[in-house]
């Protein structure tokens, strides 16, 4: 695909996979992961988390609830929904599907091969 801005090489994280969600918000809060162009990830997004580069269901508006960009869903009683609404989390996921095929440079570079020297993490962690 020509005209897109690549890097000759492909990029990867500069760190390995956080195992915990924690993790990666201060990985994005820090700047320190990048998009597939080089480009830092973690700017603010108008939804209070930290853009990761993938679509923010916020950012679209929710086909379920009619509920505007940047808005919370909303329940049938008019009162804010707990959660996003399935059908604008899946708009999101269907949006990033289309920019994966397509190449985009602003997702997220991917995270490096682990070392297969490494130990696997058990899932008991009970000493």
């Amino acid at each position: 695909m020509s005209g897109v801005n690549r890097p000759d090489a492909a990029l990867t994280q500069p760190v390995p996979c956080p195992a915990l969600l924690s993790e990666l918000q201060a990985l994005l809060a820090s700047g320190i992961l990048i998009d597939r162009a080089g480009t830092p990830l973690g700017a603010p997004c108008r939804c209070g988390g930290r853009v990761d580069g993938y679509t923010c269901p916020l950012s679209l508006d929710c086909p379920g609830c009619a509920a505007p960009a940047g808005r919370r869903c909303r329940r049938p009683s008019g009162h804010e929904a707990a959660e996003l609404h399935v059908p604008r989390l899946r708009a999101a996921g269907a949006l990033d599907k289309v920019r994966e095929r397509d190449d985009d440079p602003t997702l997220p570079a991917p995270w490096p091969d682990p070392d297969p020297s490494a130990p696997i993490p058990s899932e008991d962690r009970t000493p």
